[in-house]
């Protein structure tokens, strides 16, 4: 996104400017050990050249300058192929851009009163977020979108999962707008899909505000047999 300093660093007014400097970065992979059964079954299946499909998350962020508008509409991207979109999480800043001395993970929610967003001519949700105004305390349903995210994103249960998210501090640090697009028709899982973000607010927006969109997509790759060894094909 193209971030730097200024954007990962929280500082006090008086103190002086820091920077952050990466001397080792280190990625820790689970190795697993199969049993003499599973290896044998592995050999055999190198040895039939069989292709084994392998599914993973990926997880793409973008941003883009919101204009002093009520009405807000960003085209996101157009996706297309096995790649598509489960969830979207959306979230608002003013003023956080640059400067150490205003906390970057702290969001607003910018008078928002609707957003939803739409997967070609599909939308999500299907019924309005009209009855959020967080000056007057309305926001139940953007917030139980929110705090369900980690249930549903890693089946657990309510109880294990609970983020501790309490509607206070939603309102004043965490305004996410979380958007679950799993269900989808075949019609458009076939096809390349455009993704639109639509915001409405009670006022003008601020001057520099941004937003942030985070897609969580399903991707695939094949691990493909060459009767010696396996090698990746995205």
């Amino acid at each position: 996104m193209g971030k730097g300093d200024n954007d990962a660093i929280f500082r006090a007014a008086a103190a002086d400017a820091g920077k952050v400097v990466l001397t080792k970065l280190s990625w820790y992979v689970p190795h697993v050990l199969s049993a003499l059964e599973q290896k044998l079954e592995m050999y055999k299946t190198i040895e039939s050249k069989s292709s084994l499909p392998v599914g993973y998350r990926m997880i793409q962020c973008n941003s883009i300058p919101v204009p002093k508008t009520r009405n807000f509409t960003w085209r996101l991207s157009a996706k297309s192929g096995p790649e598509k979109p489960h969830w979207i999480i959306i979230g608002f800043q003013t003023d956080k851009s640059g400067d150490k001395e205003y906390n970057p993970s702290i969001f607003h929610q910018c008078n928002l009163t609707n957003i939803f967003v739409m997967l070609n001519s599909k939308r999500y949700p299907e019924i309005d977020y009209d009855d959020t105004n967080f000056t007057q305390q309305k926001f139940s349903r953007v917030y139980g979108d929110a705090v369900a995210f980690r249930t549903k994103f890693y089946h657990l249960e309510d109880l294990v999962s609970n983020p501790n998210i309490t509607p206070a501090d939603y309102k004043e640090l965490l305004p996410m707008f979380v958007f679950d697009v799993t269900k989808q028709s075949k019609k458009l899982k076939n096809s390349v899909t455009v993704i639109q973000i639509k915001a409405r607010f009670s006022a003008n927006v601020a001057a520099n505000t941004e937003t942030f969109a985070a897609v969580i997509s399903d991707k695939s790759l094949i691990f493909q047999s060459d009767g010696n060894k396996m090698r990746v094909e995205y």
